[in-house]
């Protein structure tokens, strides 16, 4: 066995090292800057859009369609705009947002709430459409802007 480990390592060892890491590859997403507290509400938002997604699947995977809807129009929904409003007095992330950024912000929040208006009618495959829409706003916006 002791002359087997040195064996394997001649043979592992230069196939390692003539391997070289992929690049990385550039980030051609548009950065957008906001202000420190309109980019922590942005972030606590997008945690937060992420923790409801996986609170809706898991209500979806149960068959839980009216759970489901309301923790879509509560937590994404039209009906969960503007809660920064009061707190940062206007400065809230939308107000710094290129006008097709906002616009994708809103095609999500609208889908949430047509999601949650389909999910309360029952119908699993219809609903898991809308709920497709809700992602590819999310995945329209990620894969066009950044904040940092």
């Amino acid at each position: 066995m002791k002359k087997l480990i040195p064996l394997l390592f001649a043979l592992v060892a230069p196939h390692a090292v003539a391997q070289t890491p992929a690049a990385v590859p550039e980030d051609h997403r548009q950065l957008v800057t906001l202000p420190a507290p309109a980019q922590a509400a942005q972030r606590a938002d997008m945690l937060d859009h992420l923790a409801a997604l996986n609170e809706i699947l898991g209500y979806a995977a149960e068959g839980k369609w009216q759970d489901a809807a309301d923790s879509a129009e509560k937590r994404l929904g039209e009906s969960s705009m503007g809660k920064y409003r009061i707190a940062l007095r206007g400065q809230g992330p939308g107000r710094f947002m290129p006008e097709p950024m906002r616009q994708l912000g809103w095609n999500m929040h609208g889908a949430a709430s047509q999601f949650a208006k389909t999910a309360r009618e029952g119908d699993p495959a219809k609903s898991l459409a809308a709920l497709q829409q809700v992602m590819a706003s999310c995945v329209a916006c990620h894969m066009s802007y950044r904040t940092r």
